[in-house]
């Protein structure tokens, strides 16, 4: 059972966790450090998108799902999307690869998860966080652009 205590705690943190989200994109879109901060949203953009499928891993081993086995098999994705976006994509690719598997991602684990407050909580910063990623697609657009 959750408390409201964990519930809050978990807003927050949710919340805390678009900080890098919000802040990169901001100052990318203010062409600021866009190089390196462009980079900076990539990597941590790959490990919150595994980090949503290692909920499902979770709850699949605590025995909350069902079909545990595959959903231990499905929660995989969202690592192995994230890491191939990043490894193997061109940054213009991999941001609306990222932004897509976050809304996928979002309407399965709905799906899966039906506390009342988890819905509450992870559908506007899934939005928010998708949002960030067409921030940084309209910053490389505009930089392609520019320079033709």
């Amino acid at each position: 059972m959750v408390t409201k205590s964990i519930e809050l705690r978990a807003n927050r943190l949710a919340w805390a966790g678009l900080i890098p989200f919000i802040g990169t994109a901001i100052l990318g879109a203010f062409n600021l450090w866009v190089d390196v901060l462009l980079q900076v949203f990539l990597i941590y953009s790959a490990v919150i998108l595994s980090f949503l499928g290692g909920i499902h891993w979770g709850l699949a081993m605590a025995g909350q799902l069902e079909r545990p086995e595959l959903r231990m098999l499905l929660c995989m994705a969202p690592a192995l999307v994230a890491w191939l976006a990043v490894a193997a994509l061109p940054e213009i690719i991999a941001l609306p690869v990222l932004a897509g598997s976050y809304l996928l991602w979002l309407n399965y684990d709905l799906s899966q998860v039906t506390a009342p407050w988890y819905e509450r909580m992870r559908r506007p910063i899934t939005f928010v966080a998708a949002g960030s990623h067409f921030i940084w697609f309209t910053v490389l657009m505009t930089a392609i652009r520019t320079a033709s």
